[in-house]
């Protein structure tokens, strides 16, 4: 019986279950739930050899689509509507190390506050939905949801943050964040 106890864990891995840093590696596919920042790092660098992206200049726009926060003075809502619902755009190199090696804040930090409720990066797609603990001061915690697509020259995301609690009470901002590979580093 406990000969089969191996061979059963490895018949339900191979039937969708989740995957593993060899398994990431040899496919390109990260699928997990309950996982943390670390952990969903670990394999997307393990599969990053398949899926990662071309080093060289990259410029990314990061754009807040919509934000909600039922309970704050009008006045004080509509400011930091203000604020935040600029468009934003960065460009940067990135190396080969840094293609090679994605870092974890990639993935949503290193406060290890965070944990991926799934985690799911295949055939082009990421769907992703995270959950943090807040400070109990600002946001009393957040959940994250987050879908796109990739290639080795461009990404397109979209995310949901919803918080509740804290000094600012329930908030719900929606981004939208594009990448594409614009040419050689200069």
């Amino acid at each position: 019986m406990r000969a089969l106890t191996p061979l059963v864990a490895l018949t339900l891995a191979a039937c969708g279950g989740e995957s593993t840093p060899n398994s990431a590696a040899a496919s390109g596919e990260v699928e997990m739930r309950n996982a943390s920042v670390a952990e969903v790092a670990e394999q997307a660098r393990a599969a990053s050899a398949a899926t990662r992206f071309q080093p060289g200049q990259w410029r990314s726009t990061a754009e807040v689509v919509d934000i909600q926060m039922p309970g704050m003075p009008a006045g004080m809502a509509e400011q930091l509507r203000q604020q935040m619902m600029s468009r934003s755009s960065v460009t940067s190199c990135m190396t080969e190390e840094q293609s090679a090696n994605p870092s974890e804040s990639l993935f949503g930090g290193q406060r290890g506050q965070c944990r991926f409720d799934r985690f799911s990066m295949k055939a082009g797609r990421i769907d992703a939905v995270m959950t943090c603990a807040g400070d109990g001061r600002e946001v009393e915690a957040a959940r994250i949801t987050m879908a796109g697509t990739f290639d080795a020259t461009h990404f397109e995301t979209e995310s949901t943050i919803e918080s509740t609690g804290g000094e600012r009470g329930r908030m719900l901002m929606r981004s939208r964040v594009k990448g594409e590979r614009v040419g050689a580093c200069t």
